[in-house]
C-alpha cells in the first residue's frame, strides 16, 4: 500500500511537470501567434500535441493507482477535503490545468480573430461585397465590387 501511494505521488509530480511544461508551451504558442511565426506555431503545436498525449497517459496511470489503493481526488473547482491523498500536488495539478485551460483559450480567441482578418482581406482582394438589405428590408443580391487590378 505505501509503495503504490509513493507511486501515486510520483504520478501525481510527472503530470505535474508535464503540466508545466505545457505552460510553457502556451505561452510559446501565443508569442508564435501575436508574431505571425508559422514555424514557431508547428513546433509549438506538435509539443503541445505531445504534451497532450503524455497527460493523458499520466491521468489513466493516476486513475488506477487511486481506484487500487483508495484514493479519493476533490473534483476541480471544488473545496479540498481532508480525505484528499497527495493534497498538496493534487491542488498544483489542478491550479496548473486550470492555467493551461485559460491560456489556451486565449491562444483559441487570438486564432479566430486572426481566422476573421484573414477571411475578410480574402473577401476584400476577391472583389465581393457581403449583402445589403433594400429600403423595403429584402435582402439584395451581393453586387460584385470592381476588381482591384488585374495580372
Amino acid at each position: 500500500m505505501i509503495e503504490m501511494s509513493s507511486s501515486l505521488i510520483a504520478v501525481l509530480n510527472e503530470q505535474i511537470a508535464c503540466a508545466e511544461a505545457m505552460l510553457l508551451t502556451l505561452g510559446r504558442e501565443n508569442q508564435a501567434l501575436v508574431d505571425g511565426d508559422a514555424d514557431l506555431l508547428n513546433a509549438a503545436g506538435a509539443e503541445k500535441a505531445r504534451l497532450v498525449e503524455a497527460l493523458e497517459g499520466l491521468e489513466q496511470e493516476r486513475r488506477s493507482l487511486s481506484d487500487a489503493i483508495g484514493a479519493t481526488f476533490t473534483p476541480a473547482g471544488a473545496a479540498p477535503t481532508a480525505e484528499d491523498d497527495g493534497a498538496p500536488a493534487w491542488r498544483t495539478l489542478l491550479d496548473l490545468v486550470a492555467q493551461c485551460k485559460q491560456q489556451n483559450q486565449r491562444n483559441g480567441a487570438l486564432v479566430k480573430a486572426r481566422s476573421e482578418q484573414v477571411r475578410i482581406a480574402l473577401q476584400a482582394l476577391r472583389g465581393s461585397e457581403p449583402g445589403f438589405y433594400d429600403p423595403s428590408g429584402l435582402k439584395s443580391a451581393a453586387r460584385s465590387a470592381r476588381p482591384l487590378g488585374t495580372a
